[in-house]
């Protein structure tokens, strides 16, 4: 069913689920694309399952769907089945989701914190990890954090000890570095009074953070060999019995791993991750750094902080040698230089003159053009509403959406006045889209809504006769894109009416495109699961209007509609081939399918194309008048319907569409190629030869006995075997098709079928001297003299009469033959007459195939007429056969029809 399909898919794409990138595959779309669904079909049954606290929905543009169940067994747990952002999903775990909020704010870490997240969770205690980076840049963090995922996701005990030595500190004592770690026994050295566990055992069943770990030098790394491979710690003085503990470990160093590390050391060690500095991460994530440490202290001092744009900017262009630890101590003495200030202010007003001078002497100068304004952080703000905040995009949308406004409103609410400078402004908008945005980086998404456009501009292509440029395609991808990341509520929305307004202007002013725009908005909603509103309409229209996309071609449409699986397609697709131009369209429907849905398919192109120049019709089979009948009279466009497609009638249709010939023209010309030319020939000469069969019950003997002879033949077969009905042969006309066909040297069967002129051989007289010299007579010419002799000797061998019936029949041949022997008997019997032996022959053919088809539940059935007839006539005759069958009936638990007994009365009596 497709609705637990939809579920399978979703947990296998929830196991890799990234809530920073979520992806295609997780939207109605997605889903109803990699199962070859209806979309709305998929939607309806994405919403069920939500209802049913099976999914997950989060109302992102596009919407997405995750599974509920996955996600909470690698992530965390959930309240509620609906979302309205991925932040406030997360904000829901607050603590328990670290390392993501981590990646939230830096971006850049990813892929590191990735490989962290699954070195944690690798089973049986995960595994080591080891960081590098330079002073400050956030490895001790990354570790306290580290600690906290691992205690909310349970891996360990919230008491569990999580044990800190920095190794730095026992740079000049290598040993008593050693036995802080792994302990020392009673008397090991020199002042050991007593045993000592050492930090290892200290961190049992929680974690051991060595940090500065190269001061651990290379008898220290060694030491480390035996936890690493075994899980057991030495303590100095030890040598026997080791100490088996269980202990995270995670390492941190600044220096150097290649000359600081022993090879065999770091080869223990299978994840390793780096830090940036901070002059290597991005602006926007300097920024959000920032933001994080903004909040840090506003809720430490638990003041109201307003700080400037100046303040935000050279902060962020802030690169000290000391890193986050250094931008940490730089935003702490600014609040507080501010603070002293304002000491008895609620809120602290922090501007670049509180900036220490280290800031304002390293701070790059800004060469990023930022909309950014001053911010207001409280106890309300949430670090999630700054780093959104932290998107040039929005701010260049809201900016452009609030100059078109004011432009609009400046000039009295006349497009015409203001038409030139709205254009200069939407231009602006996707020219930076296109032209000044960081295009290099592949993301999966923004791949995926760039094939869809180019999919969606094809289609108006074709429907519309535009004309449309690559950049149209990366300009509304890229607008798209950062589209569905823009969520505009109604406080950045304060002139609805202006907009309203707008919009209808702007569908007046540019009717023929914005009729196009409509169309694309809808493909994009249905494909894209983007949500777009009037603002979207009057962009796309205006830039869209710039591109002159519009063609006056002023062509005929022209669709191809036929049953089964390509066949329009296929049509069409030549038609179009050859004429190297998309000229027809294609639809391929159902074999079951109705006139009125073959008129729906017809109302909804006429709805979604352009047909005021007419519409051409082909189909391959149906009432015309019927099709016609179902069209709405809102077609106000000529309509040529024609049946009976072919590819010829098509080709001629598509040169005529091209050609601009009139409606009169293209049917005149249609009906020249559709008349059909006719000719029937038969072979003169060299016709094949052939032996017939036949039986007088039915073609299913006449087969089997037509097998039984091609195995008498060699492999080099120059005669074919033809099994036919006795009926057939019965009918003069098709007798002499046949003879057309075939040079026929002579028939077997169990009935002769008296045709003029070929010799005919009674199945059971096959093997008598007779009818084998007979055989032997039709095969040469054919076949050698030796040929000859292996097919006689092979005759003796398969038309015994048990061989015959072993052929046709799947039962124990010797018992058939029992069971017929005795229900021939009881005929005879009954009828008192004996049987001749070529009757009895037939008798035993027949009714052990008869067996066979009566277990199988098959019927040779008679024309209803004839059969009521013939036992009217006969019927007590049939009642004495009826009543001989009771051993075969009783064997096989069988019935025996009244068409089956008509069949064994002709055979016996030779009534027709």
């Amino acid at each position: 069913m497709l609705k637990d399909e939809i579920l399978r898919y979703l947990d296998a794409k929830t196991k890799t689920i990234d809530l920073q990138e979520l992806n295609a595959d997780l939207t109605a779309g997605g889903v109803a694309k990699a199962l070859n669904a209806k979309r709305n079909t998929v939607s309806l049954y994405l919403n069920q399952l939500t209802k049913e606290q099976k999914l997950v929905k989060i109302e992102t543009r596009p919407v997405h769907f995750i599974h509920k169940a996955e996600f909470e067994k690698n992530n965390f747990r959930l309240k509620n089945n609906i979302y309205e952002s991925v932040a406030k999903l997360e904000h829901e775990n607050d603590n328990k989701n670290v390392l993501k909020k981590l990646t939230q704010i830096n971006p850049s870490l990813k892929e590191s914190i990735e490989r962290v997240r699954a070195a944690i969770l690798y089973p049986n205690g995960g595994l080591p990890l080891l960081i590098t980076g330079e002073s400050g840049t956030g490895k001790s963090y990354l570790v306290s954090l580290i600690n906290q995922f691992c205690r909310t996701q349970k891996l360990i005990k919230l008491n569990a000890p999580f044990i800190t030595v920095n190794c730095a500190q026992y740079a000049d004592n290598p040993e008593l570095l050693t036995s802080n770690l792994f302990g020392y026994k009673k008397g090991a050295f020199t002042g050991a009074d007593f045993d000592h566990d050492g930090a290892f055992v200290e961190a049992d069943g929680g974690i051991l953070f060595l940090d500065e770990v190269h001061r651990l030098g290379s008898k220290g790394q060694e030491k480390l060999f035996t936890y690493l491979d075994q899980g057991v710690v030495y303590p100095v003085g030890e040598t026997k019995r080791g100490k088996k503990v269980n202990v995270r470990l995670c390492f941190a160093t600044t220096a150097d791993l290649d000359t600081n590390f022993l090879t065999t050391f770091m080869r223990r060690i299978p994840v390793k991750i780096t830090l940036p500095p901070l002059s290597q991460r991005s602006r926007e994530e300097r920024q959000n750094l920032v933001f994080t440490l903004l909040k840090n202290e506003q809720k430490r001092i638990g003041k109201t902080l307003n700080v400037s744009s100046q303040v935000l900017k050279m902060l962020a262009n802030y690169e000290p040698t000391g890193n986050i630890g250094d931008l940490k101590n730089a935003i702490k003495l600014t609040i507080a230089r501010a603070n002293a200030e304002n000491k008895k202010e609620k809120e602290i007003s922090i501007t670049a003159s509180f900036l220490p001078n280290e800031v304002l002497s390293n701070s790059k100068i800004d060469t990023y053009h930022s909309q950014s304004s001053s911010i207001v952080i409280n106890n309300d703000t949430e670090l999630e509403d700054l780093i959104a905040r932290n998107t040039p995009e929005k701010q260049v949308f809201l900016n452009s959406l609030k100059r078109i406004l004011s432009t609009y409103a400046q000039n009295s609410r006349d497009l015409h006045k203001c038409e030139s400078k709205l254009k200069q402004i939407v231009y602006q908008l996707f020219d930076t889209l296109l032209f000044e945005k960081d295009n290099s980086k592949q993301i999966p998404f923004l791949s995926y809504v760039i094939e869809s456009v180019k999919r969606l501009f094809d289609q108006l292509k074709n429907a519309y006769q535009l004309k449309i440029s690559g950049n149209a395609i990366y300009a509304v991808s890229y607008y798209l894109f950062e589209r569905q990341k823009i969520r505009l509520d109604n406080t950045e929305l304060k002139n609805m009416q202006d907009l309203i307004q707008l919009n209808k202007d702007v569908q007046q002013r540019y009717s023929e495109v914005y009729q196009y725009v409509t169309r694309l908005i809808a493909l994009i909603k249905d494909n894209l699961d983007i949500d777009l509103n009037e603002i979207d309409y009057i962009l796309l229209t205006i830039y869209l209007n710039k591109l002159e996309i519009i063609t006056k071609t002023g062509l005929v449409k022209a669709i191809v509609i036929a049953h089964g699986y390509a066949t329009a397609g296929s049509i069409a697709n030549v038609v179009n081939r050859l004429l190297n131009t998309h000229t027809l369209d294609a639809f391929d429907m159902p074999i079951n399918v109705s006139t009125q849905q073959i008129a729906n398919q017809i109302i909804d192109y006429s709805e979604n194309n352009d047909i005021s120049h007419g519409l051409i019709i082909l189909v391959d089979m149906g009432s015309l008048k019927e099709i016609e009948k179902l069209f709405p009279r809102q077609i106000n466009a000529p309509i040529l319907l024609m049946n009976n497609v072919s590819t010829p009638l098509a080709l001629e249709v598509g040169e005529s569409v091209l050609k601009k010939r009139s409606f009169r023209e293209i049917s005149e010309n249609a009906r020249k190629i559709s008349q059909l030319d006719i000719k029937l020939t038969y072979p003169e000469k060299n016709k094949v030869r052939a032996i017939l069969t036949t039986c007088y019950s039915g073609i299913g003997t006449a087969t089997h006995v037509a097998r039984l002879l091609e195995r008498c033949l060699p492999s080099t077969k120059k005669i074919k075997i033809i099994p036919y009905d006795f009926q057939a042969l019965q009918d003069t006309h098709k007798v002499q098709v046949i003879k057309r066909m075939y040079d026929i040297v002579g028939i077997i069967g169990t009935e002769d079928p008296q045709i003029e002129g070929i010799d005919f051989i009674l199945l059971e007289k096959i093997l008598s001297d007779k009818g084998t010299e007979e055989f032997k007579g039709w095969l040469a010419g054919s076949f050698s003299n030796d040929e000859i002799s292996g097919i006689s000797n092979n005759l003796v061998k398969n038309f015994s009469l048990e061989q015959t019936i072993n052929m046709v029949t799947i039962l124990d041949p010797s018992k058939v033959i029992e069971n017929i022997t005795i229900f021939i008997q009881e005929l005879e019997r009954k009828f008192s007459f004996s049987l001749s032996n070529q009757k009895k022959f037939t008798l035993y053919v027949h009714v052990s195939y008869l067996i066979e088809r009566l277990i199988r539940k098959e019927e040779n059935n008679l024309k209803p007429e004839f059969e009521k007839q013939f036992a009217k006539e006969h019927s007590q005759d049939l009642e004495k056969i009826n009543s001989a069958f009771s051993v075969i009936k009783d064997n096989y638990s069988v019935k025996i029809p009244r068409s089956e007994l008509i069949y064994v009365d002709q055979i016996i009596f030779n009534r027709q």
